[in-house]
């Protein structure tokens, strides 16, 4: 098969420079692919105006924009000539006139990355709800092949509703090793002002609504009840809940040892892993299915602490390469955080199995190697299910 000749698209609801989970694995695919030789295209929102975009990087205007959702009928025409389309999973108003396309034309194959179920309370619940009573089984029946970052969360997620899993595969996302690796980050840790022997925790995340299950003010209740420790806490991230956070550790009399450092760049953002003894992932729902922080953190050679959800589980594992408690649970947080900072041969005995899990699991190059064979078995099978 000639990779040049070969049209693939990925659509998904956000692309870097937007910091989210999605969007960058959609990058590191594409990325991946291309160097590989492979004509891939992106098309995704567009929510703001991005000068340096490569050609092959299309922000497509919607009918309806909020949040990370988008109605974009137009879609259905431009994917027409690509041989095989990967969708990233959920897109609200994206997803739609992908899956249209792919019953009026079963001959494009269609792959779909399912990143995680759509949790929320309220009027958005009761919308997603709904979406996924009526048009969910409708949208999956028409995938080639689903993608899930584990089996453990496909297992828990709405996927377990339909008869779907013979169609469904695990790829774990990657991690570049080579950008995240152990070290020490002496200049970071002086530039920050802190003492050579005080032990670093690190939260790396979002910090607006789309991402407010991310587990701060869980994390703030549980070191308030660990003053007696040396520690201080660096929160890198921005978002529309900044402020709120800050105004919560200021009245916790936390503002003293929590630091937020903002967005950092991409380039920046393993020295931070680096300057850190403890990562610490606290969310609350499972709308967290993975957690390619924990794998960054991994690569870093540091443990994290995180919740015990479905697919975050398969990265941290209990024990060995971190530690896992409940979600929500502040005790259970707070005795995990004291742990490791009173023992550190044990946080550095996980910090060190992380990293060899890391390069035995999370490896990109293998997860691509993978993913070509996936794309050929899709674009050689003659697609014969009924519909």
């Amino acid at each position: 098969m000639d990779r040049s000749s070969l049209k693939i698209a990925h659509v998904v609801c956000t692309y870097p420079p937007y910091r989210g989970g999605m969007g960058g694995v959609a990058y590191e695919y594409v990325e991946r692919l291309r160097a590989r030789g492979y004509n891939v295209h992106v098309f995704t929102i567009k929510d703001q105006e991005v000068e340096e975009d490569p050609r092959y990087v299309h922000r497509v205007p919607g009918i309806i924009h909020i949040g990370n959702a988008g109605v974009l009928p137009s879609l259905f025409h431009r994917l027409a000539g690509f041989d095989l389309v990967h969708l990233h999973y959920p897109f609200f108003g994206g997803a739609e006139p992908v899956i249209v396309r792919k019953a009026m034309r079963k001959d494009q194959g269609l792959v779909m990355t399912y990143h995680m179920d759509n949790v929320a309370s309220g009027v958005k619940g009761a919308l997603f709800s709904v979406h996924r009573r009526l048009l969910f089984p409708w949208l999956m029946t028409r995938v080639d092949r689903i993608l899930v970052s584990s089996l453990d969360y496909a297992k828990h997620s709405a996927l377990a509703e339909l008869d779907v899993m013979d169609r469904t595969e695990e790829h774990p996302f990657g991690v570049d090793l080579n950008h995240f690796h152990p070290g020490e980050e002496i200049q970071l840790r002086e530039h920050h002002q802190l003492p050579h022997h005080l032990p670093i925790l690190l939260f790396v995340g979002g910090l607006d609504s789309a991402h407010a299950f991310k587990g701060i003010p869980e994390l703030f209740n549980a070191l308030e009840k660990l003053f007696s420790y040396r520690w201080h806490l660096i929160i890198v991230g921005e978002g529309n809940l900044k402020q709120t956070y800050q105004a919560l550790a200021a009245q916790q009399g936390l503002s003293d040892r929590v630091f937020f450092a903002g967005n950092v760049s991409d380039e920046d953002l393993p020295r931070y892993y680096r300057l850190a003894d403890i990562h610490v992932f606290p969310s609350t729902k499972r709308a967290e299915a993975f957690g390619m922080v924990a794998l960054e953190a991994a690569a870093s050679g540091i443990p994290s602490i995180a919740s015990d959800l479905p697919g975050v589980r398969t990265v941290v594992r209990d024990g060995d390469t971190g530690l896992l408690v409940p979600p929500g649970n502040i005790e259970r947080l707070s005795e995990a955080i004291s742990l490791l900072l009173e023992q550190v041969d044990l946080r550095e005995r996980f910090g060190l199995s992380a990293r060899i899990n890391a390069q035995r699991l999370y490896d990109w190059n293998p997860l691509i190697d993978r993913l070509e064979v996936t794309y050929t078995s899709v674009l050689t099978q003659q697609t014969k299910r009924e519909y």
